[in-house]
């Protein structure tokens, strides 16, 4: 071995045997790209490489890239530099206990091949826990540290053992055993850990005693509000949570000041009991007085928190009176007096609290005195405080608490204009008879602005976007707080680009008199911090090539610490993993090229979902679902859905890909079987085919991409058809192309407050050649929806729909029915229809449109039937209002219609209704009930419509 080579493998660097009777075949690694390692200056470059052998003792996991790893180069000199990169590289892998990189001369092409030697790290394939469990295995295996996937830790394992043993101590199983062993296979290097549990009996809660004395209660009285019963099953966390559970229970009897701890155990060895003793301090009883107002109604507005489930204290009282005061204020009242008296007796603390409202007062005028610079419209802009205004929830009113904010609030935007001096109040308020007049003084005093902004050393930013994202500008005014501001952007700006030690200051020149400042603003970049080596660990099932996709991270991109929460979140994404942890493998502080360690766990991959429920349009429904998210380790995802209610059957198969090849494109494939038979209609609908759609999402923009095939099997009673009923029987077949934009700025997209999103669809339904299709069309679909957030009062939430059809072919007559319909070119199953839940609460599921158009006189049941239309319109405004907890209500107007061409869009002929619901915010959405009244009632149509269903109308 060359010396230089000798040198550069003592450099602290594992080194290991090679056992030829252990070592696998050689394997030549493919010619990389061009080298990215230069010899150091004064080394010496070495040989050159003409070969790569990898040999190890235990075949190498295959979801590992090693080729990436190693920089020893076919065709290039092996230098010392890319002799250390490689060791660290395969170190840093985790894959090899010792690794160990040495040359065999190869004179026929003039070189040396490069041999790489791994001793395998031993891997734990499996950790099972097998025996006599006691309790779920998930919750074993979730408390054991050593991972499946990751390389044999002897502490981890024992660990193991002692985490399971407090594992079952908790839950009562004092005389659990456990037991561990591993078993290594010496060809493969891999280990099963196997945890051998006896849980033995668990013990059983025997009595359950307090302390000290329970008065006014009986013992009896508390335990029945507990979870943990005697007799029950011991478990340490119940015990707990019941200790709190308690004192909330004796908090809601107005005995603010219970407090109750975690009980002490007295274990009973020989009856494996044990007994429960809880620490009780129940306190006075707390008995309120109000004086001057209505107890019910103060209750009802949240003003008393202390007869909620926060205890009681002097802190909860002096917040109630502050609240009642503000309540008052807001209703008019601002001289409201609000006092309070305690008063202990009998075990009792009486409460007083007495109000006086005063007079009601409205603010009519708001007056600025000495406010030179900054004009009176601008600075009422930046008060809470207000004139009279009807769109304004509590204009007029003069709210202490507001005014307070205000005062500060223009304190504040006076010193960030340069007014560093400025004194803002204090406020003066005059009354004449019931209005009030607000004097606000104002003594600006000098500004200080910044004249001139110079940066030095700034070359890796674009300093033109950089001056105009800063909130420091010229001409403008100065404070420390924006110049530090202005800073740190520039840092995260730095940080962003893999500039992660930039040094930014700034030097501050004034003038004599302290008013005018000149800044410069100076930069040490310093090195740029860029990834080299992507490492994984942990994945099992999943191909390490799936997961550098998915990273958005390649060698020589910029990394920082923000860059690796994003690259962890991209991971989570795709559902596949329980944990993620990304970090900078250790390294010196010169180098610049940093190491990205990823260690994954794992996920169950596939699981079986099944429900049922019950809506006012489908009336009983259940569905079952099958899923594996990790197909092949490829993060690709399987779904079977299959649905059932009482108005129709759905069966779909979902094949989904994250990423088409290397693009980041969710690919989405689908076969699907569904049948609709409304029963009070006189038809059904069966459709089945194949869906493929292509999703882009860009931040809040998703753009989607959609090839459809279907065969529509559509039929109605024997005898709905006639020359004056549309014959609906035909089975027909539809090719379509399907793009869809939808951008979204709401802030949840599961109960919106704020934000708007918006929608456009378009389906082009041809002829193809491959593909036989009946009919030729375009269809049209936009919706857009707002949210506007009024606070506590709660939402307001409208949209808007607009729906076109455009045939283009004629669809034949059948039977010798005579087809004479605006919208009879367009099958039945791709019209619009309306009416509903979700579009119109005033009408029934369908039944909106136009009589004699779009509703067609049934000529056998009487009534109409909804044929639907070519033209969709409606209109939805909502407004959502909290009442108790999740729960809250509606009121809302709807308006719409169907039209049988949308070139016949009138909107004299919307039919509207309003209505009235409680909404219930549960985990999955919204639960929502209610009724909704027609105002364009027309004869023989009900005067109103119910609903019950999950999910926003809109």
């Amino acid at each position: 071995m060359a010396p230089w080579l000798a040198t550069a493998l003592l450099t602290g660097l594992l080194a290991g045997a090679l056992h030829a009777q252990e070592a696998a075949p050689p394997a030549a690694a493919a010619p990389p790209p061009a080298p990215r390692f230069a010899p150091e200056p004064g080394e010496d470059a070495g040989p050159r490489v003409t070969e790569v052998e990898i040999r190890s003792d235990a075949p190498l996991p295959k979801s590992q890239d090693y080729a990436s790893l190693i920089e020893a180069e076919v065709g290039e000199p092996l230098t010392q530099e890319r002799i250390r990169h490689t060791l660290r590289n395969l170190q840093a892998s985790g894959t090899a206990a010792e690794t160990e990189l040495y040359t065999r001369d190869d004179p026929a092409r003039d070189g040396v091949v490069a041999v790489i030697v791994f001793r395998a790290v031993v891997q734990v394939s499996e950790v099972r826990v097998t025996g006599k469990l006691g309790l779920e295995k998930d919750d074993l295996r979730r408390a054991i540290p050593q991972g499946e996937a990751q390389p044999l830790s002897e502490d981890k394992v024992v660990q193991g053992v002692d985490a399971l043993k407090n594992l079952y101590d908790r839950n009562g199983y004092f005389r659990a055993r456990v037991r561990v062993s591993v078993e290594t296979n010496p060809v493969t290097r891999r280990a099963v850990v196997t945890y051998r549990v006896n849980s033995g009996p668990r013990a059983n809660v025997s009595t359950i005693a307090f302390d000290p004395s329970v008065d006014p209660f009986q013992p009896a009285q508390l335990i029945k509000q507990l979870r943990l019963q005697p007799g029950k099953p011991f478990s340490r966390r119940t015990a707990r949570e019941d200790a709190e559970r308690l004192q909330d229970w004796l908090i809601r009897q107005h005995y603010g000041q219970a407090r109750v701890d975690a009980p002490r155990e007295d274990r009973e060895e020989r009856a494996n009991t044990v007994k429960l003793t809880y620490p009780i301090l129940i306190g006075p009883k707390i008995v309120l007085a109000v004086q001057g107002a209505d107890e019910k109604k103060l209750r009802g507005e949240g003003l008393l928190p202390f007869f909620g489930e926060s205890g009681f204290d002097e802190a909860l009282v002096l917040q109630a009176q502050s609240r009642i005061k503000t309540w008052y204020q807001q209703q008019g009242h601002y001289d409201v007096r609000v006092d309070t008296g305690e008063q202990t007796a009998a075990g009792e603390l009486k409460l007083t609290f007495k109000i006086v409202p005063g007079p009601v007062y409205t603010l009519r005028e708001i007056v600025f005195q000495g406010n030179a610079e900054i004009p009176d419209p601008k600075l009422r802009d930046l008060m809470r405080t207000s004139l009279p205004n009807l769109l304004r929830r509590g204009s007029g009113r003069l709210v202490q608490s507001d005014l307070d904010a205000d005062i500060e609030n223009l304190q504040r935007y006076y010193a960030l204009s340069g007014y560093t001096q400025a004194a803002v109040g204090p406020p003066r308020v005059e009354r004449t008879g019931q209005d009030l007049r607000l004097v606000i003084p104002i003594k600006e005093g000098p500004r200080e602005r910044v004249v001139k902004l110079d940066f030095q050393g700034v070359m890796a930013l674009d300093l033109g976007k950089l001056r105009k994202d800063l909130k420091l500008r010229e001409g403008e005014g100065f404070h420390p707080v924006l110049l530090e501001n202005t800073l740190d952007y520039i840092r995260g700006q730095y940080a962003a680009k893999g500039y992660t030690r930039a040094q930014v200051s700034a030097h501050e020149d004034w003038n004599p008199d302290h008013t005018l400042v000149d800044l410069t603003v100076e930069v040490l970049e310093g090195p740029r911090q860029v990834a080299d080596r992507i490492l994984v660990r942990g994945n099992q099932r999943t191909l390490g090539d799936v997961i550098r996709r998915t990273l958005d991270l390649r060698h020589g991109d910029p990394v920082s610490q923000a860059r690796l929460f994003e690259t962890e979140r991209n991971l989570y994404q795709l559902g596949i993993f329980s944990r993620v942890d990304v970090e900078f493998v250790p390294s010196g502080l010169e180098e610049t090229e940093r190491d990205v360690l990823i260690r994954v766990e794992e996920g169950k991959p596939r699981s079986v979902l099944y429900g049922f429920g019950w809506d006012s349009e489908t009336r009983f429904r259940g569905s079952l679902a099958f899923t594996d998210n990790n197909v092949w380790g490829r993060a690709y995802s399987l779904r079977t859905d299959l649905r059932w209610s009482q108005r129709d059957k759905r069966f779909h198969l979902l094949f989904n890909q994250p990423y088409l090849g290397e693009y980041p494109v969710s690919l989405t494939s689908s076969i699907f079987h569904e049948q609709e038979a409304p029963s009070d209609r006189p038809y059904e609908v069966t459709r089945y085919g194949a869906r493929v759609e292509a999703v882009r999402v860009y931040g809040n923009r998703r753009y989607s991409l959609g090839f459809d095939y279907r065969i529509v099997e559509p039929s109605v009673d024997p005898g709905i058809a006639s020359n004056e009923i549309e014959r609906l029987d035909q089975r027909y077949q539809v090719t379509s192309f399907i793009p869809s934009f939808f951008i979204d700025r709401r802030d949840d997209p599961i109960s919106p407050t704020r934000g708007w999103s918006s929608l456009a669809q378009f389906q082009y339904a041809f002829p193809v050649p491959a593909f036989r299709t009946d009919t030729e069309f375009l269809k049209v679909f936009l919706q857009q929806t707002q949210y506007y957030n009024l606070g506590r009062p709660g939402v307001l939430a409208g949209s808007i729909r607009l729906g076109t059809i455009a045939p283009f072919k004629a669809i034949p007559s059948s039977g010798g029915i005579v087809l004479d319909f605006p919208s009879r070119n367009v099958p039945i199953a791709e019209r619009f229809f309306a009416g509903g839940d979700a579009s119109n609460r005033a009408y029934g599921r369908d039944e909106l449109g136009i009589r004699g158009e779009t509703l067609i006189r049934n000529p056998n049941g009487g009534g109409f039937v909804p044929v639907g239309g070519d033209g969709l319109l409606l209109i939805n405004l909502e407004y959502r209002f909290p009442v108790a907890g999740a729960f809250g209500g509606t009121v809302f107007f709807d308006s719409g219609n169907i039209w049988p061409d949308w070139r016949a869009i009138r909107p004299g002929e919307l039919k509207n209704g309003i209505g009235l619901g409680a909404r219930y915010n549960s985990p999955i959405g919204p639960v929502r009930a209610g009724i909704g009244f027609k105002l364009n009632r027309e004869h023989g149509e009900p005067g109103y419509a119910l609903f019950v269903n999950i999910g926003n109308p809109f």
